[in-house]
């Protein structure tokens, strides 16, 4: 099917009720302006484009299936991520707006919004001078996305990160944040968000098309570093199954994601992000993998918990690189 024939339509959306909700945290905040938002493949917010696009698979049911059929997940679906990802966006449209991008300080504070951009970055998870809030550690992949991390933090809790972050290097981001953003009360915009029709609907790409290329990107069918050690654990069928039934490896590694974050975290003295982080990229794995239960599950269990540990050590030593 081709982009151009699906029944998309933004007005009445969730997540168009969602992004109000956030516009609205600004407005609290006396910042003069509603981001623009449309259609489009992907999330993404363009240079010079007061906005963001959202991805049209959100906005429909069996397109989330397919997207979680294709790509093993569907990001921002949820109520919490989609909020996440929403005030990211927004973060980008207000550096837009106000051209900070262009100030001395900007680059004194975050570096330089023109260095290019990563097909993939090395993160560091030990490093507290930046924030976190979307997945995988973003805020450390380009200045941009810093910043636009660093107002996400300092949009969602007036005071939560003063607290939250008292300790940090990372502290002094949010305060400069939260300096540019009182001078800016009721201030209008450099650049005004303009109105951006469906990038989709006159788009003869299918969606076969999109996904071959997007799982390409991905490396949905590529091999991780970890994958031989999930087999030995799991198996691919059902063949050699003993008590474990046929539940997914998936599903074992999500609810027990929280024992194995605390088994792990405490006796490395790491932060618990840390391990959450390794998790996630495993059960990904596991989900691509096909993988399923076969052992009792303490048994799988206790072993995962060795491999999340080896896992999370490798990460320490030399860093996770995580695609852009």
């Amino acid at each position: 099917m081709r982009f151009c024939d699906l029944p998309l339509r933004l007005k009445g959306s969730v997540v168009l009720q969602r992004a109000n909700i956030i516009f609205d945290e600004l407005e609290a905040r006396e910042i003069c302006f509603r981001p623009s938002i449309w259609i489009a493949e992907e999330w993404y917010n363009p240079d010079d484009v007061v906005g963001f696009a959202v991805p049209f698979y959100i906005l429909h049911p069996r397109l989330v299936r397919l997207e979680r059929k294709m790509m093993l997940e569907a990001e921002g679906v949820s109520l919490s991520e989609a909020m996440s990802i929403l005030r990211h966006e927004t973060g980008h449209a207000v550096d837009e707006a106000f051209q900070l991008r262009k100030m001395t300080k900007y680059r004194q504070v975050f570096g330089s919004p023109d260095r290019p951009y990563p097909t993939d970055y090395i993160a560091d998870p030990d490093s507290r001078d930046f924030v976190h809030h979307l997945n995988a550690w973003y805020a450390q992949s380009h200045p941009v996305e810093d910043f636009a991390e660093t107002f996400a933090v300092w949009l969602k809790s007036a005071r939560g990160w003063r607290r939250k972050y008292r300790d940090w290097p990372a502290l002094e981001k949010l305060r400069v944040v939260d300096e540019w953003m009182n001078e800016r009360r009721k201030v209008e915009p450099k650049l005004k968000p303009r109105r951006i029709a469906n990038e989709l609907e006159s788009s003869t790409r299918t969606l076969g098309e999109h996904y071959r290329e997007k799982r390409d990107f991905y490396a949905i069918d590529g091999e991780d570093e970890f994958d031989s050690s999930l087999r030995r654990i799991f198996r691919r069928t059902g063949k050699h199954l003993r008590t474990g039934g046929s539940v997914s490896a998936a599903s074992l590694l999500a609810s027990n994601r929280t024992r194995l974050r605390r088994r792990t975290a405490r006796p490395l003295g790491v932060p618990a992000y840390v391990v959450d982080q390794v998790l996630r990229q495993l059960i990904y794995r596991a989900r691509i993998l096909k993988l399923k239960q076969t052992l009792p599950e303490s048994e799988a269990v206790a072993k995962v918990s060795r491999l999340v540990t080896r896992a999370t050590v490798a990460i320490i030593r030399h860093g996770p690189k995580l695609p852009l």
